[in-house]
């Protein structure tokens, strides 16, 4: 009889965790999560101290298409999907493609679907100056808020 009473507890419980697990999944890839920035490309505005910054993205901008120039995002690097990368929109379809372009262009005006990231430290960025417009598709949300280091947390612009 103490084994029906222990084996509803463990049901019980791994019920619980369950439930917890797909909630933090369906919150953590469809609403917000936490993203860590490395590397110097968005300095000052992202990772200027020696520690790398703590970011809050939301991802319900890019699903309702409510992007817009100067906002911070993170995506796929086109030419390596598996790195994500974090940086700034300056174009977005049907905008004339920057003339600080790396390498020959075949648009002249950004193609539909596409945007134009850039980072803040030109200097030290491989944005698309290099790769050229990035589909909206490999966009993963909007970076909003730092909440690390704390010395610099609150909303990016």
């Amino acid at each position: 009889m103490a084994w029906k009473v222990r084996l509803r507890k463990l049901v019980n419980t791994t019920g619980v965790v369950v439930y917890v697990c797909c909630l933090w999944h369906a919150v953590a890839n469809h609403v917000v999560s936490f993203v860590v920035c490395e590397g110097n490309s968005m300095q000052p505005t992202i990772n200027s101290t020696p520690f790398r910054d703590i970011v809050l993205v939301e991802y319900w901008s890019r699903k309702m298409r409510k992007l817009k120039r100067s906002d911070i995002v993170v995506a796929k690097q086109p030419e390596k999907p598996s790195v994500f990368i974090c940086k700034r929109i300056t174009a977005m379809e049907g905008d004339n493609i920057p003339s600080d372009f790396v390498i020959p262009c075949q648009y002249s005006t950004m193609p539909r679907g596409h945007l134009w990231l850039v980072g803040d430290n030109s200097s030290s960025s491989y944005d698309s100056r290099h790769y050229g417009p990035v589909p909206y598709g490999l966009v993963r949300g909007r970076v909003m808020f730092r909440i690390w280091p704390l010395s610099k947390i609150g909303f990016l612009r």
